[in-house]
């Protein structure tokens, strides 16, 4: 798997691996991050680090929600390290290869490559345009911002993108 170097265009190496336990405390420590990452530590956490140095640039928790009502992978937080967003980031391609991470989860779990998040009212655009998902606005989700869903045919693709081809 590969993040590219923005200002190279050069590939380089990742791997996303579960966050151990104690890695948790590492996260708050190095301050790239501005989410509790603490309050999810009962929860799927994976990590997307560079293979060079170790060095974590993008975190994803999960939830497997696998009852026929929802059968899907939520992404319930998504977070890029601070020094890989906006237009001075270092590498492009780390949340996008965090996403396609939850959508080959989907289809190895057996949800069919669906996969949904709660979406923050700013990256409503972002999520549609650069990943594909489609916005549920529905008010009954304790989020007014709704739902956004990727279904199978958008997952196949951002796995083809950021898995296949990189």
């Amino acid at each position: 798997m590969r993040v590219w170097e923005v200002r190279s265009g050069g590939p380089e190496e990742v791997v996303i691996e579960r966050l151990r336990s104690g890695e948790f405390r590492v996260v708050r420590a190095s301050r790239q991050f501005a989410f509790d990452w603490e309050q999810y530590r009962s929860m799927e956490v994976f990590k997307l680090k560079m293979l060079i140095d170790e060095r974590i640039v993008g975190l994803i928790c999960l939830v497997d929600h696998p009852i026929s009502a929802e059968n899907a992978i939520e992404i319930e937080c998504l977070e890029v390290s601070k020094g890989n967003i906006g237009r001075n980031k270092r590498y492009d391609g780390v949340a996008g290869l965090l996403i396609a991470f939850a959508c080959r989860e989907s289809f190895k779990r057996g949800h069919e490559g669906f996969v949904f998040l709660k979406p923050k009212t700013g990256l409503i655009r972002h999520y549609i345009e650069a990943y594909g998902f489609q916005h549920f606005p529905l008010k009954t989700w304790h989020r007014p911002e709704g739902i956004m869903v990727l279904d199978g045919r958008a997952a196949r693709n951002l796995i083809k993108i950021f898995f296949e081809k990189n």
